[in-house]
């Protein structure tokens, strides 16, 4: 009789995975419209699938693919590959989540246009790239709340009222700076552009940044950026000037 229940039970099993495995992905999509989740052009299952265009919240992705992962389902976490594809850029990462409300994204990796990120609420009117290189990214409510990797901006260019070449940035988030209050990460320039900056971005759990930092012109600085930075005070021994900026996103 064991044996037989045991059957019945890995019998009903398959059928539940072959039921999953071959439900139609925009069935599943379809259903998710309330949670702020849009797609057209899908194909495959939600197993297997293929959207031409995936929005989430006002983020549009552009042409994403994802494969779902098996073993994890055992563990009562969905776990796939996904990667997105756009005319200028691409990212692809390992997103999982479990019955919380928490979610998982590691080896992101990634190259996208600034525009691209505009519907995560960051200011307009910048141009440039975002090139990304996370190890492990932990969200919840959609902020992050442990985050381990590097970010790099490049070819920065803004504001909108005074565009301005303005180089290369990079925030690193090592794993030792997280902590239950928000996660800090080490801001550096990098390139030849005009500014040199080092200081910190912390990502506060209240969901708002705060930049502190000492910024320093370079020789190749416009006359306009040295004009701009003697509004910070005066200049320190090594020429730098203390920067302060804080927000919401």
């Amino acid at each position: 009789m064991k044996l037989s229940w045991r059957l019945i039970s890995f019998g009903f099993a398959a059928y539940l995975v072959f039921l999953v495995a071959t439900l139609p992905a925009g069935t599943v999509l379809a259903r998710m419209q309330s949670q702020g989740i849009s797609a057209s052009g899908v194909s495959g299952s939600i197993w297997n699938g293929r959207a031409m265009l995936l929005r989430v919240g006002n983020t549009v992705l552009g042409e994403t693919s994802w494969q779902m992962k098996f073993l994890p389902l055992f563990t009562g976490r969905a776990s796939a590959d996904i990667s997105i594809k756009r005319d200028a850029g691409s990212a692809h990462a390992t997103i999982s989540k479990g019955f919380g409300k928490r979610i998982n994204i590691t080896r992101l990796q990634g190259a996208l246009p600034i525009a691209a990120l505009g519907g995560l609420g960051l200011p307009g009117g910048w141009s440039g790239d975002v090139r990304l290189q996370i190890a492990q990214l932990e969200l919840e409510n959609s902020w992050p709340t442990q985050l381990v990797g590097d970010i790099e901006a490049t070819n920065l260019v803004g504001p909108a009222n005074q565009p301005t070449a303005l180089g290369n940035y990079r925030v690193e988030f090592p794993d030792a700076t997280n902590t239950a209050n928000g996660i800090t990460g080490t801001l550096t320039s990098s390139g030849e552009g005009p500014l040199d900056v080092k200081g910190t971005l912390r990502l506060l759990a209240n969901r708002t940044y705060v930049i502190d930092a000492q910024v320093a012109t370079r020789p190749s600085a416009p006359e306009s950026i040295a004009k701009a930075l003697q509004y910070l005070g005066p200049p320190d021994a090594r020429g730098r000037r203390p920067l302060s900026m804080s927000g919401s996103l």
